[in-house]
């Protein structure tokens, strides 16, 4: 079996423009984190002050995030996805400027910070409901995979050069192409047909209200969100805060972290190809299925395994957790009413929002007084069996594939 057919989405021009979009948009900001951090480092070299910002940037997320699910259910949201990209080409703009000119401080760079966090939280539902009005139906697990697929293999790289920009030439000038990147997404975005309209008769909250109920009555919806937030938590405070911790603590040093970075990168991408061709019909059990890896860098991290089990632990996780993310996305995009895709995709990326301070604070609490590898074994097996208890719930199970001649989304189950 050969890959071509599943690149027929592509042959749509307007999923080509979104898929440009963000590819072009992702090699900036995959490099903008090293540009900021020595951008903050290099007038302020206290850790704090480092925090601060990227702090600013996470909590207007988790403030404004249900709101822009029900501003892409309102609005345009093509209009909303344009001015989403803009905002932060502005801001990204503002601070390599304020770096040029000497005058950059850690409250201005916070501020900028803040509103970018607030535009992206305002934007991401509107990115993750306007595919379905891009492709045609059947086609959607083919045009998931494919707009995740080279975005991942740009954010394999994608942090190297930047540091290699940053260390060559500045990181102002890293931060300027973040910028010009933000700027030409939003130039081909404003090139896709219109998507929405304004609503009226109804108010903000009666938005929120309608779309919470179409979300907490589909149990295979909110039993996945509420298990996505305790595996996406213990998934951070486990592999990304004490992964390079228990190695710094072995012999195997930062360069072996690196290569299991790369290996978990690889895995990504192979899961994106896996999902181009493998189309399970229990489309949401496979989902499940696909969170199980994530355990085994964790599990391997504690039982301080070799170089070459860490690194395929870490590939195998990448792979489960890339079909995983297709096979959601599509499952909601299938499942769901167009009019209600901004409003339920907001829930969901509420729930790994809210992971990621969380998982931080009790992964790194409780390895300070229970040591790391006794976390990590605690905290692998709590990910799979939360993962694991899904398969007990009936819709789970009910969820399927749309065949290709339905274009109408389904009330499967509620």
């Amino acid at each position: 079996m050969t890959l071509q057919g599943s690149f027929s989405a592509l042959q749509n021009r307007q999923f080509r423009l979104f898929v440009l979009a963000r590819l072009i948009s992702t090699s900036g900001s995959a490099m903008a984190p090293v540009a900021l951090a020595f951008t903050v480092l290099g007038f302020d070299n206290h850790p704090v002050s480092l925090a601060i910002v990227l702090a600013s940037s996470t909590l207007p997320q988790l403030v404004l995030l249900l709101v822009g699910g029900v501003v892409a259910d309102r609005f345009s949201r093509r209009r909303v996805i344009i001015i989403g990209n803009l905002v932060p080409a502005v801001t990204q703009a503002c601070v390599a400027l304020l770096v040029t000119c000497g005058t950059a401080t850690t409250a201005r760079v916070a501020v900028f910070a803040a509103i970018a966090g607030g535009a992206s939280a305002l934007m991401q539902p509107a990115m993750n409901s306007v595919l379905p009005q891009l492709v045609d139906p059947a086609r959607l697990q083919e045009a998931n995979a494919l707009l995740r697929l080279p975005t991942n293999i740009i954010r394999i790289g994608a942090p190297a050069v930047g540091g290699a920009l940053v260390a060559l030439v500045g990181p102002e000038w890293t931060l300027g192409w973040d910028s010009i990147s933000f700027a030409i997404a939003a130039l081909l975005c404003s090139r896709l047909p219109a998507s929405g309209t304004m609503k009226f008769g109804s108010s903000v909250l009666q938005d929120f209200r309608e779309g919470w109920r179409e979300f907490s009555r589909r149990s295979w919806l909110w039993s996945y969100v509420l298990s996505g937030t305790v595996v996406v938590a213990l998934w951070l405070g486990g592999y990304q805060l004490l992964g390079p911790v228990v190695v710094h603590d072995t012999s195997l040093g930062p360069a072996a972290w690196g290569t299991v970075q790369g290996s978990f990168a690889l895995g990504l991408v192979a899961g994106g190809v896996v999902s181009l061709k493998w189309k399970p019909s229990r489309i949401m059990v496979a989902c499940v299925c696909g969170n199980i890896p994530l355990a085994l860098p964790l599990l391997a991290l504690a039982l301080n395994a070799s170089l070459l089990w860490l690194s395929l632990s870490a590939v195998l996780a990448g792979v489960g957790i890339d079909i995983a993310i297709v096979c959601w996305n599509t499952s909601i995009q299938e499942h769901l009413p167009q009019a209600l895709l901004g409003r339920v995709s907001s829930f969901s990326s509420i729930g790994e929002l809210l992971a990621v301070p969380l998982g931080y604070l009790v992964v790194g609490a409780t390895a300070t007084s229970l040591g790391p590898s006794s976390v990590l074994s605690v905290s692998a097996v709590v990910m799979t069996l939360a993962t694991l208890v899904l398969l007990f719930v009936p819709s789970v199970w009910t969820v399927q594939r749309l065949p290709s001649e339905r274009t109408a989304p389904s009330t499967t189950g509620a």
